[in-house]
C-alpha cells in the first residue's frame, strides 16, 4: 500500500477514535485507496533539473493534464515553474515514476539545455462525480 494511502488510513483511525470521522471523509478515502471513481485520473509532471539529485534546482517543467485535446510543451523560459526542486514536488504529493538514466552517454550541451528529466505522477479527481 502506498505510504500516502497508509497515512490517510492512520488519520481516519485517529478521527474515528475522536468520534470525528464522517461518511464523506470515509468515501473520499475509499476513492483514493481503491481508485473507484471513474474521474480519478493520472497527472504527469516532467521536471528537468540541473543535476540528477532530487534536491537540485528545476530548470524547466511541463504538466500533462488528463484532459482531451490538451497540449503541453516544455519551456525553459516559462515565467513560472511549479516547483523549485523534485523534492518539493514529492513533498506536495507527486510520485517519481522515472529517474534520469545516469549511466547513459550524453552530450554536455544537451544536459545544459534540457537538464536531467524526472517524470512524476499524481492521481487526482477530475470533473464532477
Amino acid at each position: 500500500m502506498p505510504d500516502h494511502i497508509a497515512q490517510l488510513f492512520a488519520e481516519a483511525k485517529s478521527e474515528l477514535n475522536m468520534n470525528r470521522l464522517t461518511v464523506d471523509k470515509l468515501d473520499e478515502l475509499e476513492k483514493l485507496a481503491l481508485c473507484t471513481s471513474k474521474n480519478v485520473r493520472q497527472r504527469l509532471l516532467y521536471l528537468h533539473a540541473s543535476s540528477p539529485s532530487v534536491r537540485s534546482p528545476v530548470i524547466a517543467a511541463a504538466i500533462h493534464e488528463p484532459v482531451a485535446g490538451s497540449v503541453t510543451q516544455i519551456d525553459p523560459l516559462a515565467p513560472s515553474i511549479p516547483y523549485d526542486s523534485v523534492l518539493s514536488a514529492i513533498m506536495d504529493g507527486w510520485r517519481v515514476i522515472h529517474f534520469p538514466n545516469q549511466m547513459s552517454p550524453f552530450d554536455d550541451r544537451e544536459i545544459d539545455i534540457v537538464g536531467y528529466e524526472f517524470i512524476l505522477e499524481k492521481m487526482e479527481a477530475y470533473g464532477n462525480e
